[in-house]
């Protein structure tokens, strides 16, 4: 950690960083964390995934956040030792012996399987206490720019099958799907609810626990969902209609809509050419994710001077480079600049408090984990801070 600064332009006049540098805003983080906490009808998981700074899982937690949704032996350890109180949703679908039994020496309860072969390996290697946590896949076509039921999450009879045999064995049983991550239709989650509890109906089953995964959007500048509000208003409707009657209640896993707007990305000019700008962070680091998100993921983003003086001049179009030797370390959309942006200055992109830094490789030997937090608000998004 770099350390604290009440603007970026303190930041940047001070440090003049070489290196690319993560951002956090813990103030946003705050206030994500109470509109989850106040807003949605049942108990709300972080998605370590997207962000596992000990900043991050503090500020959360501070919050009223103690649950976690984790994916790795690397996420387990740093829950327990950032939030040793926290509880832990080990919601990886395909595990190796060793992480189950490491996660159960750590204090996990709650186990994500899609199948009977998994629930059975997990069983084997746990013990009466384990939650299986039965994965449904969510039919295609649910509003979200990535589709996260091709790779995990049962089909209707093996999802009920896996039920079936988790009421066999005597275990206390909850479900989970995901509607995919940033999702822009509130009707996914309507779908995930009513689908998962008539096949519940249909099973015999008995739930009591029922994880409607992530998926809330942020709001890039590109972002057409409605408001966080809405979703929780709808989610609610479905919760008095479909899980309350049958003695269900609700949970959910966001990442993004907490973490992205705690934290930006400030990366250095490191050249510019006519109608080039090359930069020394990319899709190959802290933007890997705009490569895949594409236009979906447009950053807002602002030009700062090393003097830590905002630009404003009238802009013009550039295509922009990353750092790495290779030709396709570009950013998916130009960057629009003013005109006076020269060598040195420095670019930050908002809301990549969730997965910018998680995601960044280390191609060329080039990743930056330096982090440093700042007070203000990123201007012209949620403030007015002059730089």
């Amino acid at each position: 950690m770099i350390g604290r600064f009440s603007s970026v332009a303190a930041f940047v006049a001070e440090e003049s960083p070489e290196v690319p540098v993560h951002l956090l805003r813990p103030h946003r983080l705050t206030a994500a964390a109470r509109d989850f906490v106040s807003g949605f009808p049942g108990d709300t998981l972080y998605a370590v995934k997207c962000n596992a700074h000990p900043l991050v899982l503090e500020t959360l937690r501070a919050e009223g956040i103690r649950h976690f949704d984790v994916a790795s032996p690397m996420e387990i350890r740093r829950v327990k030792e950032t939030v040793p109180d926290g509880v832990m949703f080990y919601h990886h679908p395909a595990k190796t012996p060793g992480q189950i039994r490491l996660a159960w020496d750590l204090g996990v309860k709650y186990f994500a399987v899609d199948c009977i072969d998994e629930l059975e390996k997990v069983a084997k290697l746990t013990g009466s206490g384990m939650v299986p946590m039965v994965r449904l896949a969510i039919p295609k076509g649910s509003g979200a720019v990535y589709d996260l039921s091709t790779k995990f999450g049962a089909q209707p009879e093996i999802f009920m099958a896996t039920l079936r045999r988790a009421r066999a064995m005597g275990l206390e049983t909850g479900v989970t799907f995901h509607v995919g991550s940033q999702c822009l239709d509130p009707g996914a989650f309507s779908l995930g609810i009513r689908l998962a509890c008539g096949l519940i109906d249909e099973a015999g089953a008995t739930v009591g626990l029922m994880d409607i995964g992530g998926g809330f959007p942020a709001y890039y500048r590109s972002t057409g969902a409605p408001p966080l509000a809405t979703f929780f208003s709808l989610i609610d409707e479905e919760r008095r209609n479909w899980a309350e009657p049958r003695g269900i209640r609700l949970a959910c896993e966001p990442g993004r809509a907490l973490a992205s707007e705690g934290g930006s990305l400030l990366a250095r000019v490191n050249l510019m050419k006519p109608e080039a700008i090359y930069l020394n962070d990319g899709i190959f680091g802290g933007l890997t994710e705009v490569y895949w998100g594409k236009g979906d993921l447009s950053l807002p983003y602002r030009a700062i001077s090393p003097a830590g003086v905002l630009r404003t001049g009238a802009q013009r179009s550039f295509t922009a480079y990353g750092p790495t030797c290779d030709g396709n370390d570009k950013l998916p959309w130009p960057l629009e600049l003013p005109g006076d942006t020269r060598e040195g200055d420095y670019i930050e992109f908002n809301l990549l408090g969730a997965y910018g830094r998680e995601m960044a490789a280390s191609y060329n030997g080039m990743k930056s984990d330096a982090v440093a937090v700042i007070d203000a608000d990123f201007a012209g998004h949620h403030g007015d801070e002059a730089a």
